[in-house]
């Protein structure tokens, strides 16, 4: 009886090893570079009942690392008030189809395509992410 339960054992080992080897991680999935002429950015107003909404681009900005605490926290403040004016410059007022309106937010990080009809900028594509 002993020898039985050794055995079991033994071969219980074996199967739970072998489906924690079988499981493994999956393989990191890079996202596909946007299309060309697809922009990213930050929804900040919807007007649904105009059919608008104003973007605020997104850019990638590098920080530099500090040591002096005063000096980061200065320069912190200095780089907020710079880019609140740089979004208040740069956001765009966009049409938006209306069938695509209902799933955009304000607050929502968004890619999207925009074509120009009538020249006025309407976004054609969206995701929002």
């Amino acid at each position: 009886m002993a020898l039985a339960k050794i055995i079991l054992a033994g071969s219980m080992l074996t199967a739970i090893s072998s489906v924690a080897l079988g499981q493994g991680t999956q393989p990191i999935k890079e996202a596909p570079p946007p299309a060309p002429g697809t922009q990213t950015g930050l929804v900040t107003v919807v007007n649904r009942l105009d059919g608008t909404v104003i973007v605020e681009p997104t850019k990638d900005s590098a920080n530099s690392a500090n040591p002096n605490a005063a000096a980061a926290e200065a320069a912190a403040e200095k780089a907020a008030a710079q880019k609140a004016a740089a979004a208040e410059a740069s956001a765009e007022h966009l049409k938006i189809k209306r069938d695509l309106i209902d799933g955009v937010h304000a607050g929502d990080k968004i890619k999207f395509s925009v074509s120009d009809s009538n020249g006025a900028k309407t976004i054609t594509k969206i995701d929002v992410q």
